[in-house]
């Protein structure tokens, strides 16, 4: 599957009221939110912990993946929502975020301080 099939995919299942670009903006933050509090309760429980190395290591398992999976389908489908209301074709955002990648990595910025 193409990122286009799945924005295009996705959007069959956006409700009217959702095509929009507060929604799609606000809850793409919260989506990523969830994420990151499913990753904090899983440390704060002792099922997941961060290493000196700033890896991730499961401890106690308890479905852990599977849901922090399933949370990045739903980052993944806000984004492509905010895309679609955006007017972008996820797939043209990706290659233009590989495209910035490869200038800064070819101009030894790759840490970010590359500008464009």
């Amino acid at each position: 599957m193409t990122l286009q099939e799945y924005q295009e995919q996705a959007m069959t299942t956006c409700m009217p009221t959702s095509e929009n670009f507060s929604y799609m903006m606000l809850n793409l933050v919260g989506e990523v939110g969830e994420f990151a509090s499913k990753v904090a309760k899983a440390i704060r429980k002792g099922n997941m912990c961060i290493d000196d190395k700033m890896q991730l290591e499961y401890i106690g398992g308890n479905g852990i993946p599977i849901e922090l999976k399933k949370e990045a389908g739903d980052i993944l489908w806000q984004l492509s929502g905010l895309c679609t209301v955006m007017g972008w074709n996820l797939e043209d955002v990706a290659e233009m975020n590989l495209e910035k990648l490869a200038s800064r990595q070819e101009r030894g910025k790759i840490d970010g301080s590359g500008g464009q």
